[in-house]
């Protein structure tokens, strides 16, 4: 399929291959309903200052006559009180046109991951094989949603056990170590990639490590909402994403033309080495915590 904006030539995907572009067929009604979303979507600032007028650009008609003006007596203080409120006026108007602009943006955001989360859950390796550098940014998104969800799902175990330290150990230290966990996944498909000489763009890499990391996020949500009914089957899901991560890092690397002359070392040890490295990681991380609610499940009080 030929996209529409960079008249690339594209197998059957969903996004263009060189721009990222949307390469679904659409139809005039959905064009209209994207040209309304689009003009509600314009930013605040914008409309705001299109309705506003500036006095020394404004017309005079001849026939208008002039409305008088009040008498202004020259006074210093008088003068630096009306500029300093009306720049604390122009200020806080400024300030609240930016917030609203940023709402503005973080809907948008939200609406186009939702619908990037939706298309990609039921393709990810045909996205992953699709997606851009412009797309890196909903790979970050996932590796966030990632960490805040394996935290939250520690938080709630923690909660249900009255144990001790339950911010810290239930929320603070499993949010950093699968924070921790990704970036090393990312360094660690780079240099393997570095290492091979194979050309690449960082972006793309997190791009499609994102995209295929996007079933763990669903994992993690289903990890969730059973751990209020079974502590066996939420662990289940959680080890399911984790275990995603490693066929995300693998699947990565082995999509590039590895095992080139020029690499220093054959792929099958570089690959086995950076899975290594990041099971060592998440089993050093995560490993204590995962044994203490498997043991837990079996023991007579932590069965549901």
């Amino acid at each position: 399929m030929k996209c529409p904006v960079c008249n690339h030539e594209n197998g059957n995907a969903s996004f263009c291959e060189r721009c990222g572009a949307n390469l679904a067929p659409s139809s005039p009604t959905a064009n209209s309903a994207q040209e309304q979303q689009s003009a509600a979507a314009e930013p605040e600032y914008t409309r705001w200052s299109s309705t506003q007028t500036t006095p020394s650009h404004a017309p005079i008609s001849p026939n208008t006559p002039s409305a008088p003006r009040p008498v202004q007596h020259v006074s210093d203080s008088s003068s630096t009180e009306g500029a300093s409120s009306s720049g604390d006026k122009n200020t806080n108007q400024w300030n609240n046109i930016v917030q609203n602009e940023k709402v503005q943006q973080a809907k948008e955001v939200s609406k186009q991951y939702l619908s990037y989360f939706l298309s990609v859950l039921t393709r990810p390796y045909q996205t992953m094989k699709t997606v851009g550098e412009q797309h890196s940014l909903n790979g970050w998104i996932t590796m966030a949603l990632i960490a805040v969800l394996s935290s939250t799902y520690f938080l709630i175990t923690f909660g249900r056990m009255d144990m001790d330290g339950l911010f810290i150990g239930g929320f603070i230290r499993p949010l950093l170590f699968t924070a921790i966990s990704l970036i090393v996944a990312i360094a660690l498909m780079y240099a393997i990639l570095k290492i091979e000489k194979i050309t690449f763009r960082p972006k793309t890499l997190v791009a499609q490590f994102g995209s295929l990391l996007v079933p763990a996020v669903a994992s993690l949500v289903l990890a969730n909402l059973f751990i209020v009914i079974s502590y066996s089957i939420a662990i289940f899901f959680l080890v399911v994403s984790y275990l995603i991560i490693f066929v995300s890092l693998n699947t990565v690397l082995f999509q590039y033309p590895l095992n080139r002359t020029k690499a220093a070392i054959d792929s099958m040890y570089s690959v086995l080495i950076a899975n290594v490295v990041l099971f060592f990681i998440l089993s050093r991380f995560l490993g204590t915590t995962i044994i203490g609610l498997i043991s837990l499940m079996f023991s007579p009080y932590g069965r549901m």
